[in-house]
């Protein structure tokens, strides 16, 4: 059975939507903001994502969010904010890049036509590695099996398409508060170029996590960067 695009997990009114990143979903969140009420979704796909947020956030939450997007979902979660400003009090940006060149995302489409599970299993290690070992092993024995088996191509191939296409930078980046919280061992994602990203706007805080990966939403220090807005 297919599951519904948007969950609330907890009681209330949800204060923030957690968008995940390429070939994962809302479960990668599970337990990272213990007693906050959230929205979040299954794979994303990008094509007209933010009207369908939108959309179940007239029915789902009251006020404004802060919306936490990683890596791909860092892309959405700029784009919504700019397009419906109304609805977001702040935007949290975890391991984002500027931009994704054209080679990689290609590199990735033949690997994932080639041998779809290798080239998952791959960039899930490339996620925690080389220093969120832990995190990788539970990530491993809880999680992995279950998006090898259910992991829709098309999905996959629609995030791809959208990230050989967008881009984060002063003119694409919200009005509203933003964080950008990065792992300092990130090997899919150049710290440096994060960095360059807050350093260009006005109104972007930079978040370095010391021995976080790529997964820098499950690293000590997370928690509180989301709290502090």
């Amino acid at each position: 059975m297919q599951r519904e695009e948007f969950t609330v997990v907890g009681e209330g009114d949800p204060s923030v939507v957690l968008l995940p990143g390429w070939a994962t979903d809302g479960r990668i969140f599970d337990g990272v903001l213990p007693g906050v009420t959230a929205v979040t979704t299954g794979p994303l796909r990008p094509d007209r994502f933010s009207r369908r947020l939108a959309a179940f956030l007239d029915s789902a939450a009251r006020g404004p969010v802060t919306v936490v997007g990683w890596s791909l979902g860092g892309f959405l979660a700029a784009e919504f904010a700019r397009e419906y400003p109304d609805r977001v009090g702040r935007v949290v940006l975890v391991g984002i890049r500027r931009e994704y060149p054209e080679g990689d995302v290609e590199a990735v489409l033949r690997s994932l036509s080639a041998d779809p599970g290798g080239c998952l299993s791959g960039f899930y290690t490339r996620c925690f590695y080389p220093s969120q070992i832990p995190a990788y092993r539970r990530f491993r024995g809880r999680l992995q099996a279950a998006y090898l088996r259910e992991m829709d191509g098309g999905a996959l191939r629609e995030g791809l398409s959208y990230l050989a296409s967008a881009r984060l930078s002063r003119e694409t980046l919200p009005a509203c508060p933003v964080a950008i919280v990065h792992g300092e061992e990130d090997v899919v994602a150049p710290l440096a170029e994060a960095e360059g990203v807050a350093r260009e706007t006005g109104n972007a805080t930079f978040h370095p996590l010391p021995g976080a990966a790529h997964a820098a939403f499950l690293a000590d220090g997370f928690r509180a960067v989301v709290a502090d807005g």
